[in-house]
This record gives C-alpha cells, sequence and structure tokens, in this order.
C-alpha cells in the first residue's frame, strides 16, 4: 500500500481517539504529518492538551498545532454531554512534555503543504467542523493544488444527530462547510449514512475495556462512556471520525455515490443539513470531485477497527 501524506484537523474527542489510535497502528499506509486542532466537542484548549497527550501516549512524533477558537459565525456549543468534561470520557492520559507549536494551525497548514516537493500532495483528513480548513482555503488559495482530495466526517443525506436534519460537525460550522464545498478540492463525505453503520458493540467495548493492552484498555473505557451518555438504548457506539481513515485502507467495505455538496446556511429549522445532489451530471465540471460513502460493511469495520488498537497496544509496549 502507497503511504499517504496526512494532516489531520481534529477536536478529540472520543471518536478522534480512536480515529487518531488507528492511524497510528498503520505506518505503512499513513505518515502523518501534523495534527491541528479546532473547537468543536470541546473548547479548543481541551482539544488541543487532549492532541498533545494523544500523540504522545499512541507514539506518534508529530507536531500539533491549535487553530480556530469559535465557528465562523455560530457561537461554539461543546457536545459535553456526550465527550465528557475533558472530550475523552473523562479518561486520564497521562500529560505530554510537548507543547503545541507557536503557528496558528491555519498558517502551520498552509507551511506543511507549501514545504511538500513540487510533485507531491497531502490529503486532509477532517473529523471536525471545518473552521480551519475554511480559512485555509479562502486565505491561502494556492493550497489547493498541494491537497489530494479532502476527507471529512459530517453531514448526512439522510437526517441528522444534533437536529433532525443536520449533523453534529456540519452544524457547528455550516458557513465554513459551504466555503470548503464549493472550493473544487475533490471531497469525501463520511456522513451518518455511513459512520453510524461503523460502531463498537456493548460486547466489543467490555472486551477492550477489560484488556491488559493499554491502548485498547483506553478506547475501551472511552468506549464504555459513550455507551452510558447518548448510546443506551443503542447499545452500540459509532466510531465516527474513524471512517476516513478506515475507507483509506479499506475502501472496498464501503459503497460511494457521486454528489455535489450543498449545506443550509439560513437561520431556520434545517441550519446545517447537507445538501447531496445525487445528479452530478447536471454539473459536468464537478462530476469526479465529490463522493459521498453511503454504506459499510460493519463486520469487517469492526474487525480493522480492533485489530488495528491491539497491533498499536503492542507496538508502543512499554512506552
Amino acid at each position: 500500500m502507497e503511504q499517504r501524506k496526512i494532516i489531520m484537523d481534529c477536536d478529540p474527542g472520543i471518536d478522534d481517539a480512536m480515529a487518531l489510535a488507528y492511524a497510528a497502528s498503520r505506518p505503512d499506509a499513513f505518515k502523518i504529518l501534523a495534527v491541528t486542532t479546532v473547537a468543536g466537542n470541546q473548547e479548543l484548549q481541551k482539544v488541543t492538551a487532549n492532541a498533545l497527550d494523544l500523540t504522545a501516549f499512541y507514539g506518534l512524533d508529530t507536531e500539533v498545532a491549535a487553530g480556530m477558537s469559535q465557528p465562523l459565525i455560530n457561537k461554539l456549543a461543546p457536545a459535553t454531554d456526550y465527550h465528557g468534561e475533558n472530550g475523552l470520557g473523562n479518561c486520564v492520559l497521562p500529560g505530554s512534555e510537548k507543547q503545541a507549536v507557536e503557528e496558528m494551525a491555519v498558517f502551520y497548514i498552509r507551511r506543511k503543504l507549501m514545504e511538500l516537493p513540487e510533485n507531491e500532495k497531502a490529503t486532509l483528513v477532517c473529523t471536525a467542523p471545518l473552521t480551519n480548513i475554511a480559512m485555509l482555503l479562502k486565505l491561502f488559495p494556492e493550497v489547493k493544488s498541494r491537497i489530494c482530495e479532502i476527507i471529512f466526517m459530517g453531514g448526512s443525506a439522510s437526517g441528522g444527530n444534533v437536529t433532525a436534519s443536520a449533523e453534529f460537525n456540519i452544524y457547528t460550522d455550516p458557513e465554513a462547510a459551504k466555503i470548503v464545498f464549493g472550493s473544487g478540492v475533490p471531497l469525501v463525505m463520511c456522513g451518518l449514512d455511513v459512520t453510524e453503520k461503523c460502531v463498537l458493540t456493548a460486547s466489543q467495548i467490555a472486551k477492550l475495556a477489560q484488556s491488559g493492552n493499554k491502548i485498547a484498555h483506553f478506547c475501551g473505557e472511552m468506549g464504555a462512556y459513550s455507551l452510558d451518555h447518548g448510546n443506551k438504548y443503542k447499545r452500540v457506539v459509532s466510531i465516527h471520525d474513524a471512517v476516513p481513515f478506515m475507507y483509506l485502507t479499506h475502501p472496498e467495505i464501503f459503497e460511494a455515490e457521486k454528489a455535489v455538496l450543498d449545506v443550509e446556511c439560513s437561520d431556520c429549522a434545517s441550519r446545517g443539513r447537507t445538501i447531496c445532489d445525487f445528479r452530478w451530471w447536471r454539473e459536468e465540471e464537478l462530476e469526479s470531485n465529490n463522493l459521498v460513502l453511503m454504506r459499510a460493511d460493519s463486520t469487517e469495520f469492526q474487525k480493522y477497527l480492533i485489530e488495528g488498537l491491539y497491533e498499536l497496544g503492542e507496538m508502543v509496549k512499554g512506552n
């Protein structure tokens, strides 16, 4: 498998934490150039501290840069009920000795992209509101030529989770999503249609939490918190943010459809709704740019994710 250069823009976040663990377990597939943070699941200071602690815990020699602390227009409303006061289901990691780089994430991402050799590109994996990425593309449109594609967790073609029609990441900053959707950069949308099929069951979470493998145990503890806070009756936990990385390593377990993307930004009941126009043939110039993941093999997703968590635990044993 060809190793992809990745910049992960995130707001850790329980499922962001599991996503990064999976990515860290696959050094053959991913060269993680940077982890950048944006306010979303929790306030910027907390998600940045989490990113620093997670990269250290996972054995990643990767810099962390903090980005936007507020959406472009909306007032931030963190998902504290779902992710806990610290964003990681109140699980505590050893504190990292590293500090975030002084450069603000938008400028940092631009520099990392422009420093790539002329014939190379990076993939942006976004598991948070798209505020940083919107600012990047508006301020520095020259970076588009250095981006292979943007693979983002967000949106839904069928219904929401924070409102009846809007998914959390897009709802948090719909104006940012609209900028990214209209940028012309190739997009892969990993929305609720597919991420709610990519779950861990209560029994799988319990087994992880009981493990002596420190990565599996940590992820099981976070999963148990999710199970008790928002998933009590479903008895499964969607690992939304692992889907973009899983798509890159195992595209065969997903089915995608072409679409033209837009988002509802007006102040109405459907604010933040993702508009997926599957009549892509009406706009030929966008035909090859956007894919929307619609279906996934849940069993295969579970197998690959759990294997990755245990493998990472073996890789970092003793650290």
